[in-house]
């Protein structure tokens, strides 16, 4: 009697392990879905402005797995229709936010100017929203480089056959007025182009040259064809070939010595910008062939302390992904090269100082669910024909980065869902690598939420990586389940495509979130849970 005593003494204690944690009672209140996404699937819509907001800062003018370029355009064409016959001041300010105060698109934000042009003309803001953005004081419009200037000119050329708005003629002219020395020197054919168009006026010009012993305003000098000193890679590299080519003609060099003689142009070139810190952080990294095909210890050396320059990454806006394509070419390319190792350590070093402090921004049990479905995974080329990086291969980074600050969990998913076993003592670069080397078939974010419901695992926060395209299941009833039995998180909803729909509702419980920038870091560091954040964040920004 007694042993049977104990035996259901037993069971009831290995029964008791096993109930559900208390249920939630906040949990009966996931609102049902609105809308249905390009899969036909329920899904939640997203308001005007919060999409415009979602779309400058994630998309390129490239094919997506389930839009085509024109299909992008048409669609912010009408979003921008939609909202600037309401509200064409909000349009400025989400345009100038993203190309200017965060990590958005170039091409999607030139695109977004010149559709805008027609709802602001005659404001007595269009002006300015068509000027120079000044990165110390915030104030300015829409133009954050020179040659943003070109793009929109030839974007609204196309879409309107006339060549600018009055408001772009006079916010081009002030930009152009606001232009330093180098500005005008390493962007001088925009500057030539736009100049014949809008006709600035030199007098307001603070950039000042000396010409044979004379001051003279350097835009002056540039129309007249003086040349203006920019000192970038591309002047250098140029000069060098065409003195090299000049010398070949004369019948000094032949061809061979001549390839000779240019290298090491090139390599002098090169180590003398990076020394002198006149070379960008981005235009080392899309160059990284060049350098390593350099022999001299100098340049490389000159070259890692550059890339290991966090405050030089987030300073040059500088994409996640931009320095795993690095990192990869390295991997790659130059696997047997002395200097490889020591190139990678100083990628990884700028890479992680960039990164805030997440593990104190992120305390407590995060779990990532990494989308690893088969529309993640496509990679599109660009006009060129060549590839670029996919979605699936971004979102695994920011996943790896996450994870590795944090200790996360990661769940990878697509029509099935499994935990990954990785060692956070790796690499960022070579976690994502393991991340994103399986495809799981279809999109189904409910069976992450199924899986931790079943294991009853409990998290603070929830961070999902998606291009939100769910095609099986139902996303708000694995959501729902999870809540009611076992723990009620903050989800970040991270989505990484901007078509326009959402598996889970944006409210006091989920944030929706979106690109794939170090903004996004900054974002969820903040730790300031507030479902309009993004929209409060522009509303804020002046023109």
């Amino acid at each position: 009697m007694a042993k049977m005593r104990d035996r259901n003494a037993q069971l009831q204690s290995a029964l008791g392990a096993m109930a559900p944690v208390k249920r939630i009672v906040e949990a009966n209140n996931v609102p049902v879905e609105d809308t249905v996404n390009r899969q036909g699937h329920k899904a939640y819509s997203i308001d005007d402005e919060l999409r415009l907001i979602a779309m400058l800062n994630t998309l390129k003018l490239e094919p997506q797995f389930y839009r085509s370029e024109n299909e992008t355009m048409r669609e912010l064409r009408d979003l921008i229709e939609r909202i600037g016959l309401k509200d064409p001041y909000f349009v400025c300010q989400a345009i100038k936010y993203s190309r200017c105060m965060r990590d958005g698109m170039r091409s999607i934000n030139h695109l977004a100017a010149a559709l805008v042009a027609p709802f602001i003309a005659g404001k007595d803001y269009a002006k300015r929203f068509y000027s120079l953005y000044n990165k110390k004081t915030k104030e300015g419009g829409c133009i954050f480089r020179p040659d943003d200037m070109s793009e929109i000119k030839d974007v609204f050329s196309a879409l309107n056959q006339s060549t600018l708005s009055n408001a772009m003629k006079k916010g081009f002219a002030k930009a152009i007025e606001s232009l330093d020395t180098y500005q005008l020197g390493k962007y001088k054919s925009t500057i030539i182009d736009i100049s014949n168009l809008v006709h600035p006026n030199s007098a307001l010009s603070q950039a000042v040259i000396t010409v044979d012993g004379k001051k003279m305003k350097a835009l002056d000098a540039i129309m007249k064809g003086i040349t203006v000193s920019a000192d970038t890679w591309e002047v250098a590299n140029s000069e060098a070939g065409q003195l090299v080519a000049k010398a070949v003609k004369e019948g000094k060099l032949d061809k061979e010595k001549a390839k000779e003689v240019l290298a090491e142009a090139k390599n002098d070139n090169w180590e003398s910008l990076l020394k002198e810190g006149k070379l960008g952080i981005l235009a080392a990294l899309r160059n990284i062939r060049n350098m390593m095909n350099s022999p001299r210890a100098e340049v490389i050396g000159a070259l890692c302390g550059l890339l290991s320059n966090g405050e030089a990454i987030r300073k040059g806006m500088i994409m996640p992904y931009q320095i795993d394509i690095a990192y990869e070419i390295l991997e790659e390319e130059f696997k047997n090269h002395q200097f490889t190792p020591t190139v990678q350590q100083a990628l990884l070093k700028g890479y992680e100082e960039s990164i805030p402090n997440l593990a104190a921004a992120l305390p407590g049990k995060t779990l990532v669910m990494l989308d690893c479905s088969g529309s993640m995974g496509t990679a599109c080329r660009n006009g060129s024909g060549r590839m670029r990086t996919s979605c699936m291969k971004k979102a695994a980074l920011l996943a790896a980065t996450i994870a590795k600050a944090t200790k996360a969990d990661v769940i990878r998913f697509g029509s099935r869902a499994e935990y990954i076993n990785y060692d956070h003592r790796h690499n960022v670069f070579a976690l994502a690598q393991n991340f994103s080397s399986k495809d799981m078939g279809c999109t189904y974010i409910g069976e992450a939420f199924n899986l931790i419901t079943r294991q009853r695992k409990q998290y603070d926060r929830i961070i999902l990586l998606s291009d939100n395209e769910a095609n099986m299941g139902c996303t708000r009833r694995a959501y729902q389940n999870y809540i009611h039995d076992v723990c009620s998180p903050y989800i970040y909803a991270v989505d990484l495509a901007a078509y326009g729909t959402t598996p889970l509702k944006n409210n006091d419980k989920v944030n929706y979130y979106f690109g794939y920038g170090y903004k996004l870091f900054d974002d969820i560091a903040a730790n300031e849970f507030n479902p309009n954040m993004h929209i409060e964040a522009v509303r804020k920004v002046v023109i």
